[in-house]
């Protein structure tokens, strides 16, 4: 059984395991694993683990750079939710103008109107259209929106117009609509961000995924997707490669956010995300620059280093 042990012995036993504390950063360590956390601690050193006979794993890492990495952990999540919150507004825009166009106000109520039928029965498509409209409903009552307690911007049931409706979706909820849709209206939207629609429902999976974890206090910098996004040909130029098959980590995470930013805002400032990105790279242990931006899924240094060219 796993003993309770006060801060000052949770730092003795980062050091008995190979990482370096100076002594005159010892009191100042010990303060930061009381808010930090020792598991927080070993969670970012992870990707700097060996295997020695005499079980120092950490091989002289210092502690400071992993607290640095979770620092910078917190700063991109921070800086990445910004980004997609453009890619989400844009989206929901895009959307709402598709289904408007073709069924009017309200008739993106009525599922069986735009949904892929190849892929849902009259059943699933009833079953989808209750929960949505269900859910919808609530949020329709709850919001502070003036709009939205307009009786010309409703229907008979209390539900808001396809343009209000929208922007009450979450994110998941967008991209649920989305992945139900026909083709041809996924294809529409993917159009403005220069992709297919299976990219586009791939890279939105993804960051549907990223966004949940960037706002729950998630790891950013270790993720590894276990569902790989799609790979285009711009997209190999900046990520890493193992064996051939792409590392499906920050990198792809990093690229894919800015290609479709750029389609919704083409100045957009990528400051926030170059920064920590950067810092990310600083050499640790016996690993270059070069080295440490492939650990977070980038082709290398001057990939992240451009990061706001590209």
């Amino acid at each position: 059984m796993p003993e309770n042990l006060d801060f000052e012995h949770q730092l003795d036993l980062l050091e008995s395991r190979g990482m370096i504390i100076p002594l005159n950063k010892r009191t100042s360590s010990i303060n930061k694993l009381t808010t930090v956390s020792y598991y927080r601690i070993k969670e970012f050193a992870k990707p700097f683990e060996v295997s020695n006979s005499d079980g120092k794993i950490y091989d002289n890492l210092e502690f400071s750079r992993v607290l640095a990495r979770y620092y910078q952990d917190k700063n991109l999540r921070m800086s990445l939710l910004h980004a997609i919150e453009q890619i989400e507004v844009s989206i929901k825009t895009q959307l709402a103008y598709a289904l408007g166009t073709r069924y009017s106000a309200f008739g993106y109520l009525d599922f069986s109107n735009w949904i892929n039928r190849s892929e849902f029965d009259s059943y699933k498509t009833l079953e989808k259209q209750y929960f949505f409209t269900k859910e919808l409903k609530k949020s329709t009552q709850k919001s502070n929106n003036a709009d939205l307690h307009m009786s010309s911007n409703l229907n008979s049931a209390g539900l808001p117009s396809v343009w209000l409706g929208t922007n009450l979706l979450t994110f998941g909820q967008m991209c649920n609509i989305i992945y139900c849709s026909k083709n041809e209206i996924v294809t529409e939207i993917a159009r403005h961000y220069n992709c297919s629609g299976l990219e586009l429902k791939s890279w939105l999976g993804m960051l549907n995924f990223v966004r949940n974890v960037c706002a729950h206090n998630g790891n950013l910098v270790n993720l590894s997707l276990e569902t790989k996004p799609k790979i285009n040909d711009e997209l190999r130029d900046y990520i890493n490669f193992s064996n051939g098959q792409p590392v499906a980590k920050l990198g792809i995470i990093v690229m894919i956010t800015k290609m479709m930013v750029r389609n919704v805002n083409p100045k957009y400032k990528w400051t926030n995300v170059c920064k920590p990105l950067q810092s990310l790279c600083f050499p640790t242990q016996s690993r270059d620059r070069d080295e440490m931006a492939n650990i977070i899924g980038f082709k290398d240094f001057d990939t992240v280093k451009n990061l706001h060219r590209n």
